[in-house]
């Protein structure tokens, strides 16, 4: 599900266009780093942040990309087989191509930035809940073109959720009607090629220009990278994940009617009878965001990270303040069976928020987008 958040929409906004104006420049030769942030502390040359930008576009973020391209890769080769022949086994490795692929897809969109976001993946592929009377309809009228708004409510993983897991009977449903069949398989081929667009994009000249567009201000790299994260965090991990579905809407707003059923992958968690692959589909996300900040790739190696940039201005403190949030928020994810419960997760995810903006991008003189270190 997509909140509106007015604050933050305008921001993207701004950002989109002075991020695209400056990724077509050359690197600014000015050190923006050089800000004594501390008595002592160490003044590292632009030279670190090239490093940081290289380890993040060769090790995090291209390898999150393919990574999803092959998940999406075999989810087609799954639903060939299930359109070959509709039966309970074929069912079964569609299925758990789906699980595959959709938790791939939660590394991917926290990169909603540059080309991601420019594909309009996160809008495109994980707008939830479905509203399952305008899949119905496109199913039966055989409306197939995703990339229209009048199919974002029946687009990416909450349609494949329903196509797959609604019904008590999977086998008798596709066969009840070729057009749903149809629809699953047109839906994951779109996916499956803008996956590949992805990995095109970022592999090619943007590559390139990530590198290249050092400094801290606002439209280099380093910056739309920490300020776009943590956009998607605030709104499609904090709030859309956890928040909506226990009724929060933010840390200083008013508290909303709880709506279990605003769930990430609801349906499969109905057909499960719990709720613990949405637990994994959170999880995902933020692991993802662990990742970066650690400069790790897929592979488990650790590289230059942001922690690392914290470490090398005597901020090791802040450093494990951060690491250990993460810690506790995986812990609470484990120990718990829904998301509906006390709200202790919700406050750990956002915990983040505000040791980002009081402390991390400060130490590293990024300007919060928003222009308030408020945590909020």
């Amino acid at each position: 599900m997509i909140r509106g958040n007015t604050k933050n929409t305008f921001v993207l906004g701004a950002m989109s266009f002075a991020v695209m104006a400056t990724l077509s420049l050359s690197s600014c030769t000015e050190d923006e780093d050089s800000v004594v942030t501390g008595e002592g502390q160490n003044q590292p040359s632009e030279t670190d942040f090239t490093d940081l930008l290289t380890n993040q576009i060769n090790d995090v973020i291209i390898p999150t990309m393919v990574t999803y391209q092959n998940k999406m890769t075999a989810f087609v080769s799954a639903v060939n087989g299930l359109t070959a022949s509709i039966d309970a086994v074929n069912l079964t490795a569609t299925r758990n191509a789906y699980k595959e692929a959709y938790l791939a897809y939660q590394a991917v969109a926290v990169h909603n930035y540059y080309a991601t976001a420019n594909s309009g993946l996160v809008e495109n592929t994980n707008l939830y809940p479905v509203d399952s009377t305008v899949l119905n309809n496109l199913v039966s009228n055989r409306s197939f073109n995703f990339g229209t708004t009048a199919q974002m409510r029946a687009n990416g993983f909450p349609a494949l959720d329903y196509l797959l897991y609604h019904a008590s009977d999977g086998v008798t449903y596709f066969n009840a009607d070729g057009n749903r069949i149809d629809y699953l398989s047109a839906l994951v081929t779109s996916m499956k090629s803008k996956a590949d667009d992805l990995v095109a994009q970022w592999s090619g000249n943007l590559k390139t220009n990530f590198v290249s567009n050092a400094g801290t201000a606002l439209g280099s790299s380093i910056s739309t990278q920490l300020n776009e994260s943590l956009v998607y965090y605030e709104d499609h991990i904090r709030e859309n994940k956890v928040g909506i579905p226990i009724g929060k809407l933010g840390p200083n707003d008013s508290p909303i009617a709880a709506d279990a059923t605003k769930i990430e992958g609801y349906h499969q968690s109905l057909a499960a009878g719990n709720e613990d692959f949405t637990l994994e589909l959170v999880k995902a996300a933020i692991e993802e965001m662990e990742d970066f900040y650690l400069g790790e790739s897929s592979l488990q190696v650790n590289g230059t990270g942001y922690d690392d940039m914290l470490i090398i201005r005597n901020q090791a403190a802040v450093d494990q303040d951060i690491k250990n949030l993460f810690t506790t928020i995986y812990t609470q994810i484990n120990e718990r069976s829904s998301i509906s419960g006390n709200p202790e997760l919700y406050n750990n995810i956002q915990a983040l928020v505000t040791i980002y903006k009081s402390d991390l991008l400060p130490l590293l003189n990024v300007q919060d987008a928003d222009g308030l270190n408020d945590g909020d």
